[in-house]
Formats: C-alpha cells, sequence, structure tokens
C-alpha cells in the first residue's frame, strides 16, 4: 500500500477498469524525481491481474539511441506483425532492426504501434507502462504518443511517468495528466517510521521531514541515514535530489578500488547485460567479484532479467558524476571495444563519443553511420542528434560541414526548425562553397519557406537556383518550382512569377514529363493569381496531358502537390479532374504521411466545390489531424479556412468563427496571406447566410482590400460578386455596380466558365426587368462548365428572387425550388432557408428536409463513414486512418445509430447519393 496516495491509486485503478471493460485510457504521471513515480506504476502492475502487460523505461544513455525504448515495449507483440498491412510491417522491422533497412516514415512506425499493441489487446486488456519517459529516445516517444493518441475503444490502458523540468514528446501529446504532490506531514511521517531501521529520534525525524520535503524516496534513503544525522542541525533543508545523491553515494564509501571502477561501469552503461559488463570488465581488467561487490555491496544496483540497473536514476546520476572524467571516459572506452554485435552498433557509437577527448575521426565516422542509420528509421530526431555530435569531434572542413548539414536536415525532418537553423549558421560560419554552400542554402530558404520568413524563404531559394542551374539544371527547376508553389499563399504574385517564367525557361522538349508538369503548374496558377487572362489555365491544361504519361506510383511529394493544384485552379467540371482521384490514392499508398496534408486539402476544396461536402468535411479533418501530427501549420492554416468556409455555408456559427480564427492567426504568424484572405470571406459567407449584409459588408471590403495590396487578380478570389449581393441588400446600388464593373474585367480575360458564370449573375443582379433573365440564363450555361453545386444553386436562388419581384411567379418557382432542393441536399441550411422563404413568397408550399444526421456525426465519425462507404474492410479503413480496428468498428456503431442504418450497403448507399 502507498502512504498518502489514496486518490492516485483511484486513478490508476480507474484506468485498469476502464481497459477491463474495453475503454481505452491513458495517463502522464508527472512529479519531481524520487516522487513515487515508478512505485504507482508498480502499483498499477500488481493490480494488473489478467492483463497482459507491455513495459519499457527510458534509459538516460540511451536517449539518442533510436527505438531502443519502442524494441523493448512491443518485443511480446512482435509475433503479431504478419497481421498489420505490410507498409505498416515493413515500416516496422526496418525501425526496430527486424528486417530490411528501408528509408520509411515515422507515421507509419507509429501506425504500426498501435496496431501490434491493438492486436495485443484482442485476446486480453493491455497495460503499457513506460517508466522515465522523459529518457525514451524521441523516435520511440514520437510512436508511442501516436499510438496513445489514437486509442479509443482498445482494453488497453497506457501509463507514463515523466520527471518536472524535463521535456518528452509525450507531455505535448495531449494526454490526461496525474501530478503527484509531495506526501502531507502525516503521510510523511507514517512512511520514515515504516522506512527507518530502528525508532527515530524525534529532532532527527524532524530534520528529515524538513529536509526530505515530503519527498518520498528521500524518506526512505534519509531513514537509512537516520543513526548518523543524530546532530543534524535545523535550518533550510537542502534541495531533494542532492540529499539523496548523497545518501546513495555514501553507500559506495569504502569500496574496494575494482567495485568503485566495475560500479562506474554500470553506471556509464545505464542498462545493460550483465554480460556485457562482464566483458568491458575483463578490458578494465577488473575481476568477476568487482562487479559482483558493486552490485550486492551497496544496493544500488539490481538484476532484473539479466540486466543490471540502478535502484533509481539518481543514484546512477550520483555514481557517474562523482567519478573523475578520466575515469568515465575509461568506462566508456571499455563499453565500446565489447559493443561488437551489430545491433549494438549505435551504442558504440555513442560510448566512443563519450569516451573521446578531443577531435575523434573513428567516433565521429561511427556517429556518423549511426545517424544515417537513424535517418532510414525516420528516427530523425536521434539523427540529428548523432549528426551533430560527429560534427563536433571532426575536424574543421568539408566533412564537419557535411556532417552539420545532415543534423540540420533531419533536425528539420523531425519538426525542430529553430535547431536546424542553427546548425546551418555553424555549417555556414565555416564558410563552405560550391555544391554544399548551395545544399545549406536550399535548406534553409526551404525551411524559412515553411515557417514564417516565406517571402525571405522565396528569396533565398531563387538565388540558390540561380547558383544551382550552372551544375545541375533539372535541380534548379525543382527548387524554383517549389518555391513559388510553397510561397503563393503569401500573395504578392508578380513578385513570385518570374521564378516560375525562369523555370519555363530553363525547361527543354525533351526534359521528363514530371519535370515539365511540374513548371506548367507553378507558372499557370501564379499566372491566374497574377491576372494573366487565359494564359493560366492553358498552361494548367497542358500539365494535365503531361499527367497522363506519368505513373503514379513514381511520383513525388512536390508532383502530388502540383496534381492537386492543376485540378483546383482549373474548376473545369471535366478537365483535370482526375488528377485529384489520382494524387489521393497515390499519396495514400506511395507518398510519404507529411505530403498528405497537401493532397487531402486539395482533395477536400474540390469535394467542397461538388455535392460532396461530407467528404469535403472528412478530408479537411483528416488533413487538419496530419498537418498537426507532422507541424506543418501553412498546410493547417489551408485547411482550417477551407473549414470554416464549409461551416459558413452550412450554417455553423460557432466552428465557422474558431476555424477563422485559428486558420487567420496561423495564417499571420506564417506570412500567408492569401489564407487570411480566405478566412476573411468565410466570415462574409456565415453573416450573409444568417441575413446580416452590413456585417458580411466588413469582412468582404477587408478582403478585397488584403487582395489588392498582395495584387492578386484572380476572380475566383475576388469577393466582388459577394459584395454585389451585400451591397444592394442595404441599397447601396451604386457601389454595387462599381464592383460590377471591375468583376467582369477580371472574368472576361481569365475566360474560365466559373468567373464568367458569377459576372453573369452579378450582372443579372443589376439588370433591368426586361434584361435579367438572359444574363442569368448565361449565367447558368457557364455553370454547366463547373462541378459547382453550391454557386449554381446561388445563382438559382438570385434568379428566382428576380422574377419573383417581377411577379413572374411560375418561372420563378421552377428557379427556387431547384435552388432549394440543392441547398437541402448540401446541408446549406442557412441558404436553404432562404429559398424557402422565397418561395412562399412566390405562392408555393414547401419545406426544408427535416435530416439533420448528417451534421450529428463528429469528424471521426464522418472520416471512418467515408472509408467504408468505398468498400474497405475494417482493417484497410484502419490502416487508412490511422485507428485502431476497435475504434472503426466503435465509431461504425455510432454511425449506424444516427444514420438509423443497419449495414454497409446501406452506408454506402446514403454517403454516395447526391448532397
Amino acid at each position: 500500500m502507498l502512504l498518502g496516495r489514496d486518490s492516485e491509486m483511484a486513478a490508476v485503478e480507474r484506468a485498469l477498469a476502464d481497459a477491463r471493460l474495453g475503454r481505452s485510457a491513458a495517463l502522464v504521471i508527472r512529479g519531481e524525481a524520487g516522487i513515487g513515480k515508478t512505485s504507482l506504476l508498480r502499483f498499477a502492475v500488481e493490480g494488473a491481474v489478467e492483463m497482459r502487460v507491455l513495459a519499457a523505461r527510458g534509459v538516460q544513455f540511451e536517449a539518442d539511441v533510436p527505438f531502443s525504448g519502442l524494441d523493448e515495449l512491443l518485443r511480446p507483440t512482435l509475433s503479431l506483425l504478419e497481421r498489420l498491412p505490410a507498409t505498416h510491417a515493413t515500416a516496422l522491422r526496418s525501425s526496430l532492426g527486424l528486417g530490411e533497412r528501408v528509408e520509411t516514415d515515422r507515421l507509419l512506425v507509429g501506425a504500426a504501434t498501435l496496431g501490434l499493441i491493438s492486436g495485443y489487446a484482442e485476446q486480453a486488456p493491455v497495460l503499457v507502462v513506460v517508466d522515465d519517459a522523459q529518457w525514451l529516445d524521441r523516435a520511440s516517444a514520437e510512436a508511442l504518443a501516436f499510438a496513445a493518441r489514437r486509442l479509443l475503444a482498445d482494453p488497453v490502458a497506457v501509463l507514463i511517468t515523466v520527471r518536472d523540468g524535463e521535456d518528452s514528446t509525450l507531455i505535448d501529446a495531449g494526454l490526461p495528466e496525474l501530478r503527484l504532490s509531495p506526501l502531507d506531514h502525516a503521510a510523511a511521517a507514517a512512511l520514515l517510521e515504516r522506512a527507518a531501521a530502528d525508532t527515530v529520534d524525534p529532532h532527527v525525524a524532524g530534520a528529515i521531514l524538513d529536509t526530505a520535503g515530503g519527498n518520498p524516496l528521500a524518506l526512505v534513503e534519509l531513514a537509512a541515514e537516520a543513526a548518523k544525522l543524530a546532530y543534524a542541525a535545523a535550518g533550510s533543508p537542502l534541495p531533494v535530489a542532492t540529499t539523496v545523491e548523497r545518501a546513495y553515494l555514501r553507500r559506495a564509501v569504502g569500496l574496494p578500488e575494482g567495485a568503485r571502477r566495475a560500479l562506474l561501469l554500470m553506471a556509464a552503461a545505464g542498462s545493460a547485460d550483465l554480460a556485457a559488463i562482464h566483458r568491458a570488465g575483463d578490458v578494465l581488467g577488473l575481476q568477476a567479484p568487482d562487479v559482483h561487490a558493486a552490485e550486492a555491496t551497496t544496493g544500488l544496483v539490481v538484476e532484473r532479467g539479466g540486466r543490471l540497473e540502478f535502484v533509481h536514476p539518481l543514484a546512477r546520476a550520483a555514481v557517474y558524476h562523482a567519478a573523475p572524467p578520466a575515469d568515465r571516459r575509461e568506462a566508456h572506452r571499455a563499453l565500446a571495444a565489447v559493443a561488437t554485435d551489430p545491433d549494438d552498433a549505435d551504442r558504440r557509437a555513442w560510448h566512443l563519443a563519450a569516451a573521446a577527448t578531443g577531435r575523434d575521426a573513428a567516433a565521429a565516422t561511427a556517429l556518423e553511420a549511426a545517424g544515417q542509420r537513424a535517418r532510414e528509421r525516420a528516427a530523425h530526431a536521434s539523427a540529428a542528434a548523432a549528426f551533430e555530435e560527429a560534427a563536433r569531434l571532426s575536424e574543421p572542413g568539408e566533412a564537419r560541414m557535411a556532417r552539420l548539414l545532415a543534423a540540420a536536415e533531419n533536425a528539420w525532418m523531425a519538426g525542430n526548425g529553430g535547431q536546424a537553423i542553427k546548425l546551418l549558421e555553424a555549417a555556414r560560419r565555416l564558410d563552405p562553397g560550391g555544391g554544399l554552400r548551395l545544399d545549406i542554402d536550399d535548406l534553409a530558404g526551404h525551411i524559412a519557406l515553411r515557417q514564417g520568413a516565406v517571402r525571405e524563404g522565396f528569396r533565398m531559394q531563387v538565388a540558390t537556383a540561380q547558383a544551382v542551374q550552372r551544375t545541375d539544371r533539372l535541380k534548379a527547376v525543382r527548387i524554383l518550382v517549389d518555391a513559388a508553389l510553397a510561397t503563393y499563399g503569401a500573395g504578392y504574385p508578380a513578385e513570385i512569377l518570374p521564378a516560375t517564367e525562369q523555370a519555363l525557361e530553363l525547361l527543354r522538349p525533351d526534359d521528363p514529363a514530371d519535370v515539365a508538369a511540374c513548371v506548367h503548374v507553378a507558372y499557370g496558377a501564379l499566372a491566374i493569381l497574377a491576372g494573366r487572362g487565359s494564359e493560366g489555365p492553358r498552361h494548367l491544361r497542358a500539365s494535365v496531358d503531361l499527367f497522363r504519361s506519368i505513373s503514379v506510383a513514381s511520383w513525388d511529394p512536390l508532383l502530388f502537390a502540383c496534381a492537386g493544384t492543376a485540378g483546383n485552379f482549373l474548376r473545369e467540371a471535366e478537365t483535370g479532374r482526375e488528377l485529384l482521384s489520382q494524387a489521393l490514392s497515390g499519396a495514400r499508398e506511395y507518398a510519404p504521411a507529411a505530403a498528405l496534408p497537401t493532397v487531402l486539402f486539395m482533395i477536400g476544396r474540390d469535394a467542397a466545390t461538388t455535392e460532396r461536402w461530407a467528404e469535403a468535411r472528412g478530408y479537411y479533418e483528416e488533413g487538419a489531424r496530419l498537418a498537426r501530427d507532422t507541424t506543418q501549420f501553412i498546410w493547417l492554416a489551408c485547411i482550417l479556412t477551407g473549414l470554416a468556409w464549409l461551416d459558413a455555408l452550412e450554417g455553423r456559427d460557432e466552428e465557422c468563427r474558431s476555424h477563422a480564427a485559428e486558420g487567420r492567426a496561423l495564417s499571420e504568424r506564417y506570412g500567408m496571406s492569401l489564407h487570411t484572405a480566405w478566412s476573411l470571406t468565410a466570415l462574409a459567407e456565415l453573416e450573409l447566410g444568417l441575413g446580416r449584409p452590413e456585417a458580411a459588408i466588413v469582412h468582404l471590403v477587408g478582403c478585397q482590400a488584403l487582395l489588392a495590396e498582395m495584387q492578386v487578380l484572380d476572380p475566383d478570389l475576388a469577393p466582388a460578386p459577394l459584395l454585389v449581393d451585400a451591397y444592394l441588400r442595404v441599397g447601396r446600388v451604386d457601389d454595387a455596380r462599381t464592383e460590377a464593373r471591375d468583376y467582369q474585367q477580371l472574368a472576361e480575360a481569365k475566360g474560365q466558365p466559373f468567373a464568367l458564370a458569377r459576372a453573369a449573375r452579378v450582372r443579372g443582379l443589376l439588370a433591368v426587368d426586361d434584361e435579367f433573365e438572359a444574363e442569368f440564363e448565361a449565367a447558368l450555361r457557364h455553370h454547366d462548365g463547373t462541378p459547382d453545386t453550391f454557386e449554381r444553386a446561388r445563382t438559382q436562388l438570385c434568379y428566382g428572387e428576380r422574377l419573383r419581384r417581377a411577379r413572374r411567379r411560375v418561372q420563378a418557382r421552377r428557379q427556387l425550388r431547384a435552388a432549394l432542393a440543392a441547398f437541402d441536399r448540401l446541408g446549406a441550411r442557412p441558404w436553404a432557408a432562404r429559398a424557402l422563404t422565397e418561395l412562399i413568397a412566390s405562392g408555393e408550399s414547401a419545406r426544408v428536409r427535416d435530416d439533420n444526421s448528417r451534421h450529428s456525426l463528429t469528424p471521426q465519425e464522418l472520416q471512418v463513414a467515408l472509408a467504408l462507404a468505398e468498400g474497405r474492410t475494417t482493417r484497410e479503413a484502419a490502416a487508412k486512418l490511422y485507428l485502431s480496428p476497435k475504434t472503426i468498428e466503435y465509431h461504425l456503431r455510432n454511425v449506424y445509430d444516427k444514420l438509423e442504418i443497419r449495414s454497409r450497403e446501406e452506408l454506402a448507399s446514403m454517403l454516395r447519393a447526391p448532397g
């Protein structure tokens, strides 16, 4: 029984009970060193009757050995690897060193971790315990955090301990926390009495209680020293860690020299195989009795399953840091000498580094190899640490620069842009020339493009491309294309367009189709934003033909982004439509998970311009989740503003404002002004739908001013058609005519059906009674060339309103009925209500379909429904959405209840129906 921990034990017991009932539970237990975190885990393990236990412990020295913690945790589950999707199993085998090394994706490793834990829980509930997670290697922590966040309906309890003041990916995972406070006086006194061998003098007991400050480990360790503290002075207590460390060190006082060196050897190893300690002892000239004495005499080390571990991390730290630096290096050198197994290559590299006294070519080479292995296993944080340490141990020169660059690349891929920038600055200070300098500048610009200094990053990339083109023309082309597409969200297309023109000039007729396709997309998209008439669409159509000649299996992330961009910017009913579905299916099959947010935004945006609004929301929500997982905040801003627009049309007031606010904050933080304009458009659409044109005008005027400042001249982004409607509703006819005239010029110059349809609708709104019909009919003909159901319905609503005011009620009803049906199918409730009001005013009784089921589905339920409606099995849907099969089944039951259906056939039929 743990003293003074009743509420904490109850929380642990609730987690175990939830797991036994088939509900997942997770707790991150936080507190200072010695506060009782490990004891609480032991309590959980003892209480996990009839549960299967997976356990791992972070070891400080192994914090940079990739997947060492995950290997320990998942070892009992590895027989289930064959049941995982092939890509997941391959990724995990590679990461754990169980199969061929392949360059993999860290999200796939997380998904495989989830799959193994979920599969292990099919036979009995599972308890996952991870102690000292602050020292768990980053790759393992990321995989475990990924899995823990997605456990919902699996019989799994996850308990993780993290020391206060230490960093861990698991702290940032958003899991529930349980904080351990110091014991109260009564519990502390009771623990002291229990731990002391004899009755403690009250004066000494008071001193110990004051010094320990309610820390259980300090109380236990100082209780053993009570007899020596008979004359302890009252006063300010020492810090607990210092006191406890001194107590641990006192146990080692008087050890023979051989036993002392053996104890240091164990401290340098952290957690080591007993046989390895003996072999390293042989290197140092130690005898077997020395190792035995260090273990048995001090009580600082215990053997568990053939491995030696310190009773507490503070004990290890006390022994290690009390030793002279030369002795520590000697211990690490011995450990490196016996780490001859290929599986121990990473540990050997770090021991060599710890043994080095200055520049050390052998240690640097070993660490470089360790970094490369970590990179191939998607353990990018570990790779960055290894390459950085290798650089520190290298002589100044090209090798050090290359290692700093590799460290920066991996730090960036691990999501640590700040560290990457510092490493690049260190490399640049070495004044590299030639290709290395260009690679450094290329990465620096790439990071700047995606971390806020977007326009500065663009200029850096252009300069790099100009330098590269002399030696690698195609690389220069790709840099220019990537820079242009990454920057267009910042606005100012006139500044970006010359880079795409340069890429076009560098392009040759016999260049690969994938390179040419990307160039045409980049130029076409920027030309559209810059208002270059039909020039942009012409290049986009050229890219569509090129994409058809390229196997999707050979596409890379840039090609996936370009395919989605081409389909979205054309906004035509037919041309380029297949690129969107190809991009999504191909990205799921062949691209790293980090490429998915871009494609999911594109496919979501496309679905939002058709009748597939439910799919759009599902894609947006999935994209937002993955963008957060991969720290792609620029694409998160894109997705959030897309969601805000969809929220607005569906009348989701609170969600719209929340998504628009977060999207705008991210847009402003990262310099993506175009997304800020989208957020303003979303808010304006919300106000228009709610019948508040004055409020809408404020947002639309702000959007228009921002677009004008950025010199964005794409009529599809211009708010003029909405402004005309709003101005007319508040009686500002002259302002409406001015907006219509300016918009007409933009639409005619572009010549695309979407812009021409909106321009004709605007003319219809302003035309006199004997001319408006022809304008609206022209608008509907243009709508035939676009997939946008909502915009067509908006035109029909405006047309019907004009007809009703002209007392042509029969014709008005035809348009209003069509508009109402479309809005109703889409779920555009405010607009359906407006159409209904007009239809009733025309003399026809009607009603809006009372169907809120699609609005009651949670985003996760919607994603599951869409995945299963596409014909996937439960396990296939789980793999696609990075969830467990049990969680898929849980959500499916909710979907069935909410939609009042009972089969997947009914689900597919419902979700594939129009609207």
